[in-house]
């Protein structure tokens, strides 16, 4: 730094010296070497590209947005105007704003294509093309265009590999090559096709092992290696390899752990490895594994929290790990830890909803409401769990309040108030039952005036009819409860265009059931037409002892 700052014919090439040595001790020098390198040699566009790599690095996103846009609108060499492009694609993809990374990546896509149509044999073209051609393909998918993130994920892997092979496969080479295959993976998995995916895992996951051991210093490659891992654990699970699947999430989380070690930043992520784990443990059966990994994930939860000295995202971090536990608890029977952690979580979402009277915070103390409600209900308290959801119903009807616009909160209340008129019908206040049950109706049917082929939203639209017929019948109001029930089955051409899936005759056949009991013109009809489809269960093996116990019923007529 002083031979750059005195200035000189060797001044810049100083300064980005200084700057590659200082990077990994001294962020401010680094900083301050780049700047001036970039002053000393305006023409090279390097040094604001490193500057715009290492401002984004260390959080500064302004000043790396304002370099990297400098570059590509101003710069003459154009492979430097794509490394900038994608470098404002990747700010713009991790801020959640998909559209505008596509703008950024597409960009990188014609200037790489206008190199390669110029140079065929330019590895390094080839590789950053086939980087924002993987980028957009994760695009595609998140948009739930599959074909075309295929496709694209596909091209962006005979690119790299065909680089390779023409001039070797360099760790920065090796590092993509991983990268495509880990995304190829991802999609493979999505599509159920898992034992492809697990050698595509087995692919990244020796790359990421060799730059983890050639490059020591830098903890990426032990984070996506332990990615690499939980994800092959995902596909041994699918494709009935629980042994596998049990040995692939210890070693991502061996891993993480390894990696905290060294880089304390990194305890984030392995509080996030537990919680993984438990979650595969818990589908796998190891109800004690689960739990063990469950406790293991909330105490280091709990202590980042208080070191965040009451940052918002720590605390929901906690609050959503500690929920985790309170389900688990549930699942397995254990009501005194689920409601210890439930109320654990309550009381931090509590303090924060005081503290920023936000909706979504409102919305955290509703969700732990629900735990509490959950866990009253299956311990047989029926008054504790009427008044714990109605508190829920409360907190999201405050959270709706404050966003009027957001369909999540007026979702989240529709789904309270079922539960909420659940528990009056378990209570017998059928009165208040049938209000809450009709209250969600009216929500949920909005949903489906705003998007009429949404399925999820027919879906949850039957479900709220269903149970304010169920609550009506039991008020004594047999004709609200019929129509209820009749506009259901209306549904079910909308739900279930074909007839003969199991999960349409399941539909229909307990409609139609209901609508036999509630009397009425053609309620002949609808036992006829019930007892059919539940004897087609019956012959696909398919009915469970519920609706054995409902066809039993309507046989007595």
């Amino acid at each position: 730094m002083e031979l750059a700052r005195a200035g000189g014919p060797q001044a810049a090439l100083a300064a980005r010296r200084a700057a590659i040595l200082a990077e990994r001790t001294d962020p401010a020098l680094t900083r301050e070497a780049l700047h001036l390198a970039a002053r000393l040699d305006p023409l090279d566009p390097a040094p604001r590209l490193a500057l715009a790599r290492v401002a984004a690095e260390q959080g500064d996103l302004e000043a790396a947005k304002a370099e990297a846009t400098a570059v590509l609108n101003e710069a003459v060499d154009e492979a430097a105007r794509a490394r900038a492009a994608f470098i404002l694609g990747e700010m713009a993809r991790v801020a959640n704003q998909a559209e505008r990374a596509r703008i950024f990546y597409e960009t990188t896509l014609r200037i790489e294509e206008a190199l390669l149509a110029a140079d065929r044999a330019d590895p390094t073209a080839a590789r950053w093309y086939a980087r924002a051609r993987g980028r957009i393909a994760e695009l595609d998918a998140t948009d739930g265009a599959f074909g075309p993130a295929r496709t694209g994920a596909e091209g962006a892997l005979a690119m790299l590999r065909a680089a390779a092979a023409q001039a070797g496969e360099a760790p920065v080479l090796a590092a993509d090559i991983a990268d495509a295959e880990m995304r190829l993976a991802a999609l493979e998995l999505d599509e159920g096709q898992a034992a492809s995916a697990r050698r595509r895992l087995a692919e990244a996951i020796g790359r990421y092992e060799a730059l983890a051991v050639t490059e020591p210093e830098e903890p990426h490659w032990r984070g996506v290696l332990s990615d690499a891992w939980a994800l092959a654990a995902e596909a041994d699970y699918v494709r009935g390899a629980p042994d596998a699947a049990r040995t692939a999430m210890d070693k991502a989380l061996q891993a993480r752990v390894r990696l905290a070690a060294r880089h304390p930043e990194e305890a984030w992520a392995l509080a996030g490895a537990w919680r993984l784990r438990a979650a595969l443990r818990a589908a796998l059966g190891d109800d004690d594994a689960a739990a063990e990994s469950l406790q293991q994930a909330r105490a280091l939860a709990e202590t980042l929290c208080l070191r965040a000295a009451g940052a918002e995202a720590p605390a929901r971090f906690f609050i959503h790990t500690v929920l985790d536990q309170a389900d688990h608890a549930l699942r397995t029977g254990d009501f005194n830890r689920a409601r210890e952690a439930a109320d654990t979580a309550r009381m931090t979402a509590e303090t924060f909803a005081r503290d920023n009277n936000s909706a979504v915070w409102f919305g955290e103390v509703a969700a732990c409401w629900d735990r509490l409600g959950e866990t009253a209900r299956g311990a047989g308290a029926a008054d504790k769990a009427l008044d714990a959801f109605s508190r829920a119903v409360e907190f999201r009807r405050i959270a709706c309040d404050r966003r009027t616009d957001d369909v999540q909160f007026a979702r989240g209340l529709a789904a309270a108030l079922i539960k909420f008129g659940d528990a009056s019908l378990d209570s017998g206040a059928l009165a208040s039952a049938q209000t809450a049950h009709n209250e969600a109706v009216a929500l949920r049917l909005r949903f489906v005036d705003a998007a009429p082929n949404d399925l999820g939203a027919l879906r949850a639209l039957a479900a709220a009819l269903e149970r304010f017929g169920l609550s009506a019948r039991e008020a004594g109001d047999v004709d609200a409860a019929r129509g209820a029930w009749e506009d259901e089955l209306a549904l079910a051409e909308r739900i279930f265009p074909d007839d003969d899936e199991i999960e349409a005759l399941r539909f229909r056949a307990i409609v139609e059931a209901h609508l036999a009991g509630a009397g009425g013109p053609h309620a002949e009809t609808h036992r006829t037409a019930s007892l059919a489809r539940f004897d087609a269960l019956a012959k696909a093996g398919a009915m469970t002892e519920r609706e054995a116990v409902l066809r039993r019923k309507l046989w007595g007529g």
